[in-house]
């Protein structure tokens, strides 16, 4: 109780964090101990709730700045932030993570002639800097809720932070997050009405898997993300320095199960089931000869639409030059299919020895307790929030 009353408990974190998907509104409420908690020690974070509230977003057209939004995710948050209020009265931070088509990436840079070059560059400098930069980016529909700065110079030298440093030329390079005014307003009014003393931050769902992996050392060399999602599949080019968004195509699992259910006249409720049991090798032998007939055009389609964004994104594919590792996240990541199913195509397409790597949160189970609350694939957004986030800006 103490701690509702004046803010965050020494050596601890309470932290509410949603993932906003194109299939599910999911959320965890959980404690970050600091490294000098004793609890630390063995569990760095606790899961005190899991939530899930799946939506369905067929038919909407839906992108960056679209202000018209299916109502559906106001109510989804509000009983997301209502269910995370019952598992805790305090959260310290609320963490979003938003998929594609939730959220749009600008660059930006600016270069500025200081008058007084010999004067040490203030902190209150560069925030007026940056705040300049945010204004111009912002439209009339996109907020801008996250940002990122790529590169510092003075004089045409780079630099970590320009803070106490002199020069005469100061010049920056960012990169922004925004999302539409509606959205923005979705998710504030519900966190006003049950934490309103929480600090708000947004992440696009690239960069909170570029935090994780770093965070795992998994950048020996340039890698492909490919995220599957419910209704969307996004790439992204990561390595330790950066993660670039590479573009996305709006083909994900329940695509792929809405197809699949259409050829074989079975419930698309039922088609979850049917892939995990084709994935384990469990599957009547009859059922499997029919779901692969099914599947081989649907894949081959939605490789159609990954070709696509590859070669508008990324000349190097065309020339040869390809990763030798995919990681493979999202929901996806749960079926065998996808992974196999990508090593023949770039094989066959690119010429390419690419290796898949299936990136799910059981990866983080020693991190973790209860450590069997986030599972799979689609908890990896999840597991990297409450884990990877950085506490000390929050």
């Amino acid at each position: 109780m103490l701690s509702w009353l004046f803010g965050r408990e020494r050596g601890k974190t309470h932290i509410l964090a949603i993932d906003l998907g194109t299939a599910s509104i999911s959320a965890v409420v959980a404690v970050r101990y600091e490294k000098n908690y004793p609890k630390s020690i063995v569990d760095p974070c606790e899961i005190l709730k899991v939530l899930r509230y799946p939506i369905d977003l067929f038919g909407y057209k839906i992108n960056g700045d679209e202000q018209k939004l299916p109502y559906i995710l106001k109510d989804g948050f509000l009983k997301i932030f209502k269910d995370a209020y019952g598992a805790s009265h305090h959260v310290d931070a609320v963490l979003i993570a938003l998929s594609d088509p939730f959220f749009a990436y600008k660059k930006a840079q600016q270069k500025i002639e200081r008058a007084n070059p010999d004067k040490i560059i203030s902190e209150s400098e560069i925030d007026a800097m940056v705040k300049s930069i945010g204004t111009d980016v912002a439209t009339k529909n996109l907020f801008v809720v996250g940002r990122e700065v790529l590169s510092v110079k003075i004089n045409g030298y780079s630099i970590e932070n320009a803070a106490s440093y002199k020069g005469r030329v100061l010049e920056t390079e960012m990169i922004f997050t925004l999302i539409s005014r509606t959205l923005k307003d979705y998710i504030e009014n519900a966190r006003e009405k049950f934490f309103p003393k929480a600090a708000t931050r947004y992440y696009s769902d690239s960069r909170a898997l570029w935090r994780l992996l770093k965070a795992t050392e998994n950048f020996t060399d340039p890698v492909l993300v490919a995220d599957i999602g419910g209704e969307v599949t996004e790439i992204f080019w990561a390595d330790k320095n950066n993660i670039e968004h590479a573009g996305a195509s709006a083909f994900g699992i329940r695509t792929l199960s809405r197809r699949i259910s259409t050829s074989l006249k079975i419930d698309q409720k039922d088609v979850e089931a049917i892939f995990r049991k084709y994935t384990s090798g469990t599957l009547d032998e009859t059922l499997r000869t029919k779901l692969e007939r099914a599947l081989s055009p649907a894949l081959a389609d939605w490789w159609a639409s990954l070709k696509n964004v590859l070669k508008n994104t990324f000349t190097s594919i065309s020339a040869g030059i390809v990763p030798k590792r995919i990681i493979i996240s999202g929901g996806g990541a749960d079926f065998t299919l996808f992974s196999s199913f990508l090593k023949d195509s770039f094989k066959k397409d690119f010429g390419a020895d690419i290796e898949p790597q299936i990136l799910r949160a059981e990866a983080f189970q020693d991190m973790l307790y209860p450590s069997d609350q986030l599972v799979g694939g689609g908890d990896i957004i999840l597991s990297a929030l409450i884990l990877f986030a950085d506490a000390k800006k929050i």
